[in-house]
């Protein structure tokens, strides 16, 4: 009896089930076509999550701004009425104080009134990324699961784990990652990242390196910020751009803060990387076979909204008072100006064309790189407008991406760390620009 025991485990290893394999095959490919395969409908090529934020955005706009709203009211007033007397962080209160605010901000943004303090374009730019944060972050958060709870995570990393490890010390899966905040937008990627660091598949240092390096704006985004820019060579310039920051994330993940996060896990679960030398395809799906969770795919999609719905309550009240007040700040004063003045002696070193310019975008893609676009004069070389899209795309660290998201979730990534490595990014960055520019002044 135990010699049929011991067979019987060893065929479950060795021999794929057949329903497990079939799901396999058919939720991946479908996690696949819906994140990450551009078709044409219509006229306009978009991958299919695309798609339905357009349609929905469309069709239902009206019915998405009371969803807003409503969001933004919540998510509000809950934590006043949570408070309790042993919070002593005086910053933590401070905000939960001030979020009912952010109820009539919502108001003003959603409202077709026309206001001396922000411009058509301002409040047009505050609807659109409210408007794109909720319904993408909703829409990826429902069909998260066919993409890392089906077993294409394990065939990932069984391809790539090599290579990740010894260039960004992440694991193979989070190319997997890394194409979400790619193909759809930063806040659907940290929603991801803060998804597998809490099941306990990826480490400390991994979740921490992703939120910080990684997060990247969208390719739509891409392609939206050179149309504006009028750049030549789109793709070009843009693969030059994916080049020049994964470089620089090669740097940025072997110094401090980065270099000194823990390499251990939130939760231990029997869950281990893999790096097989053969039958990569087979050892990969075995191993899912093993380690995965008999959950009904309606069950984890609907657990999976209901995770981006809180983190949405969470973070929505901050995005509006953020973007709200930041554009007041853009547009009504000269701070701008008066940043732009301090970086200048930086780019007059590196002896970089346009300082002013070059300045002033550096200091609003710290805020929101598309806000670099209305700064823009007709008359800059085209060569600044090359450095100033380039830098746009290098520089992950936003005040309106994944600073804000990361109030919301639970990698241990503080504030001041994310600014201090958006520092180091940007200095490498320029550095490698600066050096380029003058080879090419030299040689030309």
């Amino acid at each position: 009896m135990e010699g049929t025991g011991i067979k019987s485990k060893e065929n479950i290893y060795k021999d794929f089930e057949l329903m497990d394999s079939f799901r396999i095959v058919i939720y991946s490919i479908v996690g696949i076509f819906i994140f990450f395969i551009p078709i044409n409908i219509n006229g306009h090529t978009n991958t299919i999550l695309y798609h339905m934020y357009f349609f929905i955005q469309e069709k239902y706009i009206e019915l998405i701004k009371i969803y807003i709203f409503i969001m933004v009211s919540i998510g509000a007033i809950l934590p006043i009425l949570k408070y309790k007397d042993k919070d002593c962080d005086i910053f933590s209160n401070i905000i939960k104080c001030i979020k009912p605010i952010s109820i009539i901000f919502i108001l003003i943004i959603f409202s077709k009134k026309d206001y001396n303090l922000y411009s058509d374009d301002s409040l047009l730019f505050m609807q659109d990324l409210v408007l794109k944060s909720v319904i993408l972050l909703s829409l990826s958060s429902i069909f998260m699961p066919l993409i890392t709870e089906y077993g294409l995570l394990d065939i990932v990393e069984a391809y790539f784990h090599k290579y990740m490890k010894k260039n960004f010390k992440l694991s193979g899966k989070c190319i997997l990652n890394i194409m979400i905040y790619l193909f759809i937008d930063t806040f659907s990627g940290m929603f991801m990242t803060n998804k597998l660091y809490k099941k306990g598949k990826l480490r400390h240092n991994e979740a921490c390196i992703l939120v910080s390096c990684f997060s990247f704006t969208s390719i739509i985004n891409y392609f939206y910020i050179a149309d504006e820019l009028k750049l030549e060579s789109k793709l070009l310039t843009m693969i030059i751009s994916l080049f020049l920051s994964l470089f620089v994330n090669y740097l940025v993940c072997r110094i401090w803060p980065l270099k000194n996060k823990k390499k251990s896990y939130l939760n231990k679960t029997s869950y281990k990387e893999s790096n097989f030398k053969k039958d990569k395809f087979k050892n990969a799906v075995r191993k899912y076979l093993l380690n995965k969770e008999n959950n009904k795919l309606y069950t984890l999609m609907i657990d999976s909204f209901k995770e981006s719905f809180n983190i949405i309550m969470t973070i929505l009240p901050n995005l509006v008072i953020i973007i709200f007040i930041g554009e007041f700040l853009i547009n009504n004063t000269g701070l701008v100006n008066t940043i732009s003045h301090i970086i200048k002696p930086i780019m007059e070193l590196l002896k970089l064309p346009n300082e002013i310019q070059l300045s002033e975008s550096i200091f609003l893609s710290l805020f929101n790189a598309n806000r670099i676009i209305k700064f823009i004069n007709n008359d800059i070389s085209n060569i600044s407008i090359f450095i100033i899209f380039v830098i746009s795309i290098v520089q992950t660290i936003s005040m309106t991406g994944n600073i804000l998201y990361s109030s919301g979730i639970n990698i241990p990534l503080k504030k001041v760390e994310f600014i201090i490595i958006g520092i180091e990014k940007l200095l490498i960055t320029l550095i490698l620009i600066s050096l380029v520019y003058y080879l090419n002044l030299i040689y030309l």
